[in-house]
């Protein structure tokens, strides 16, 4: 089995104060008012930090790449203001464990200092889990200091492909950002000299988002190339300019 997925969670935290008064404003069970204020009050938060961290997520997982773990396919980080050290559960092949996050000034950080904190949380949900498990850490620690010689950025190239017969190249380039993906269209010369860059989607920064759009990339003339989706319903075209004749 393989290490495939890593996701940092926050996970629902019971406000006694807002359910008691969705109980005597809606005259509903304790369930029900846990359900509603989860709907109102934590929901889109959940969902943001997901959306904000993934950048961090997804760029670690993409460096690792293969990493041989036995009855380990994910690790969920649970990013919580007290974190319980021994708890680790394992439920086929996904492994949960928790550190302690301080949300509020997550919330509050600037774009890079919200990389830097998201890297730490995994670091340490790694960190935990493998010495549970004995695993070596080598890899793990590449991959760490890679993210941090790269200044957290996470770009990489999904596709390309050349038109031998005007020596070019294009490819699709992603950038992936704390709130957004851009994929755009690199062209460049028979030498690898960027011609011109055109960004042709944005998305939430997101694979079920974004992963939609990336069906294959093909040279529709000797001018122009296309992303075409994944259904093949749908297409970007991209004129080569800025070049001699």
């Amino acid at each position: 089995m393989y290490l495939e997925e890593i996701e940092l969670d926050l996970p629902y935290v019971i406000d006694t104060d807002r359910t008691n008064k969705i109980i005597k404003d809606k005259l509903c069970t304790p369930d029900e008012a846990i359900k509603v204020d989860y709907e109102q009050n934590w929901k889109q938060k959940r969902r943001k930090f997901s959306l904000e961290t993934r950048c961090m997520t997804a760029l670690f997982e993409r460096l690792l790449g293969k990493f041989q773990a036995d009855n380990c396919k994910k690790i969920l980080i649970e990013c919580v203001d007290y974190a319980i050290e021994n708890k680790i559960l394992n439920f086929s092949g996904v492994y949960t464990v928790q550190v302690k996050f301080d949300y509020k000034s997550f919330s509050c950080s600037s774009k890079e200092e919200k990389k830097i904190k998201a890297l730490n949380a995994i670091w340490e949900g790694i960190n935990k889990v493998s010495k549970q498990n004995e695993w070596e850490m080598t890899s793990f620690k590449a991959v760490y200091s890679k993210i941090c010689d790269i200044n957290y950025v996470n770009e990489w190239v999904w596709k390309k492909t050349k038109n031998a017969e005007k020596d070019l190249s294009a490819e699709v380039f992603m950038q992936h950002e704390i709130d957004w993906m851009n994929i755009s269209i690199l062209i460049k010369d028979k030498f690898g000299k960027e011609i011109f860059l055109e960004k042709i989607i944005s998305e939430l920064p997101d694979e079920y988002a974004y992963s939609k759009h990336l069906g294959k990339l093909k040279w529709t003339s000797n001018r122009s190339v296309s992303l075409v989706n994944k259904k093949n319903d749908k297409e970007w075209k991209v004129k080569v300019r800025s070049m001699s004749q």
